[in-house]
C-alpha cells in the first residue's frame, strides 16, 4: 500500500529551498523546526530529497501505473479463449443441452485522433505534426505533416491545439490518443523537406 500523501512536504516542495527554510527552518523566530536537511535528526528522511520526489511524483508515478496495468491486463486470461474452451466442453459433453447461438453486440466506433510527431529521439526538437484519424481499425483520414522548424516549444503547443479544435469541430474529437506516434525525420512527406533529404544523403 503507498504511503499517505504529507501535505506539508507537499507543499514545501512548491516553494523555493529559500522561502522554504525560512518557514520551516529552526533559524529565527518564524520557522516551525521542521526543515531537516541531511537527516540530521535521524528522522529517516531529508528535506532536499523528500522536496525532489514530491516536485517528480507524477512523471515517477506515471510509468509505475502503466507498468501495473499491463502486467494485471497480462495476468487476466484472455476472455474469448475461456468462452472458447467452454464452447468446447459444451460441444464435447453429450449430456449438455444445445448450445445457445450467441451473436456479440457490435461496438460504437467513435473517432479517434493519433498525433504524429517527426523528430530524430524523444529529446529532440519536433521538426513536423501530422495526425491520423482513425475509426475502429481504420484509418479514416488524416491532417497533412507541417514543418515546426524555428518555432518555439509555445508555438508548437499552440499549433496542436489548434488541430485539435479542427478535430473537435469536424470528429468530435477532443483530445489525442495517450500514445503518440513518433516518425524519424528522414521519413518526412513534406515536398522538398530541406532536412529529410539531407539525412538521406548522409
Amino acid at each position: 500500500m503507498a504511503r499517505p500523501v504529507n501535505r506539508k512536504c507537499q507543499h514545501c516542495a512548491t516553494l523555493p529551498a529559500e522561502e522554504a527554510i525560512a518557514l520551516h527552518g529552526s533559524g529565527g523566530s518564524d520557522g516551525d523546526n521542521c526543515w531537516n536537511p541531511a537527516d540530521c535528526r535521524k528522522l529517516g528522511y531529508d528535506c532536499h530529497r523528500r522536496r525532489n520526489h514530491y516536485r517528480h511524483r507524477q512523471d515517477d508515478n506515471q510509468p509505475r501505473r502503466r507498468t501495473r496495468k499491463l502486467q494485471k491486463q497480462a495476468i487476466q486470461p484472455d476472455q474469448n479463449q475461456l468462452d472458447q474452451n467452454q464452447l468446447q466442453s459444451i460441444q464435447h459433453n453429450p449430456t449438455a443441452p444445445d448450445p445457445i447461438e450467441f451473436i456479440p453486440p457490435s461496438l460504437p466506433f467513435p473517432y479517434a485522433a493519433v498525433l504524429v510527431l517527426y523528430r530524430q529521439g524523444k529529446d529532440a526538437p519536433v521538426h513536423a505534426i501530422a495526425a491520423e484519424i482513425w475509426q475502429g481499425d481504420r484509418k479514416v483520414n488524416q491532417i497533412n505533416a507541417k514543418h515546426c522548424m524555428g518555432m518555439r516549444g509555445n508555438e508548437v503547443t499552440a499549433y496542436i491545439r489548434e488541430i485539435l479544435e479542427q478535430l473537435h469541430q469536424q470528429v468530435d474529437v477532443s483530445r489525442f490518443e495517450d500514445v503518440i506516434k513518433e516518425v524519424p525525420v528522414e521519413q518526412c512527406p513534406i515536398f522538398d523537406c530541406p532536412v529529410s533529404q539531407y539525412v538521406q544523403h548522409i
